[in-house]
């Protein structure tokens, strides 16, 4: 078998920049407080020649911040490419700067993904996009984002058995996992969290038991696989409510409401967290897998390629519908 032996997983992602061209109130990379600066491709492709030898990724992600501002966008997929650590790579962007993108891009991915934000101009049109993903054979989804599930907390979250419930529900560690500045994280906000903290004035513990690292560890595969599997909640998780926060509506900020989103109190935690989402969670989830670790890629492969055969017979795309523009 082509992957014999190595870890297979269902998606993994990376992010091209940490900053952004929107700025989201509740965003739980924190891009709106994240200075200018680019993933260097040649790093990437160094995590990449080290991680390839011992896993497999179906889908790769490009994300952020905001990918297309990276000014070496090409190089990154090239980089993705050439590793063969994935079988299909996705660009997931808001959209604004997709008239701008260059040509071959569209050529060189499989997948592209548009967040809608309510209120975000973008020149190209649904209609626009939608032509070019058919021209060039990708698959299309939008991502309606009216609204954030609150995530990142300005203080610790205390209470030991609603972290554990938390982490116990949350399908980001299942479907975000992420590569960054050579670690591995089981979950997209991961990488951010420190930075939050510091940025929020909270004297945080380490954080090195939540992420492996990817170069120069001979023991990757070991680790790897028992990171992936591991119950205990990283320690991340005390300031994140994972994917049952209460919901906030979608909207960006100026200069003066970033900052108050930085210096803002969080009120009890027990008023933060949607409770019924929880339960829901915790009954549909029961027993569930959520490493994001598969026995074989066969039926990734399969619903990839009816998802295809849907979309060319019937003019449908499952992975995702658009909606009215606003």
């Amino acid at each position: 078998m082509k992957h014999a032996g190595k870890i297979l997983a269902r998606s993994l992602e990376v992010n091209l920049t940490a900053h952004c061209n929107l700025s989201c109130y509740g965003c739980d990379h924190a891009s709106p407080v994240h200075p200018e600066h680019y993933l260097s491709a040649e790093e990437l492709a160094q995590d990449l020649a080290a991680l390839s030898a011992v896993y497999h990724v179906f889908e790769f992600l490009l994300t952020g911040g905001e990918p297309l501002l990276h000014p070496h966008l090409l190089d990154v997929v090239d980089a993705i490419r050439s590793s063969g650590v994935a079988d299909k790579i996705t660009l997931m962007t808001n959209g604004v700067l997709l008239h701008k993108a260059p040509a071959s891009l569209w050529g060189k991915i499989d997948k592209i993904g548009v967040s809608i934000y309510p209120g975000v101009k973008r020149k190209l049109s649904q209609d626009d996009i939608k032509a070019l993903a058919n021209q060039n054979g990708l698959l299309l989804w939008y991502k309606v984002t009216d609204e954030f599930r609150t995530k990142l907390l300005h203080s610790a979250n205390s209470d030991r058995d609603l972290v554990s419930a938390i982490y116990s529900t949350c399908t980001l560690r299942a479907s975000c996992h992420t590569i960054h500045e050579g670690r591995y994280f089981k979950c997209s906000p991961g990488p951010f969290v420190p930075d939050w903290l510091r940025r929020v004035g909270v004297d945080a513990p380490a954080f090195s038991r939540d992420s492996v690292p990817v170069r120069d560890n001979p023991d990757l595969h070991r680790q790897l696989a028992d990171y992936l599997r591991d119950a205990e909640p990283l320690s991340a998780c005390q300031y994140c409510l994972g994917c049952v926060g209460k919901s906030i509506p979608s909207r960006q900020m100026n200069k003066t409401a970033t900052q108050q989103w930085l210096s803002e109190k969080d009120p009890d935690i027990q008023e933060m967290v949607d409770w019924n989402a929880l339960a829901e969670a915790q009954a549909e989830l029961k027993g569930v897998d959520l490493t994001g670790m598969l026995p074989t890629m066969a039926g990734r492969r399969t619903r990839w390629l009816l998802t295809v055969w849907l979309r060319r017979l019937l003019g449908i795309n499952f992975t995702g519908s658009p909606t009215a523009e606003g």
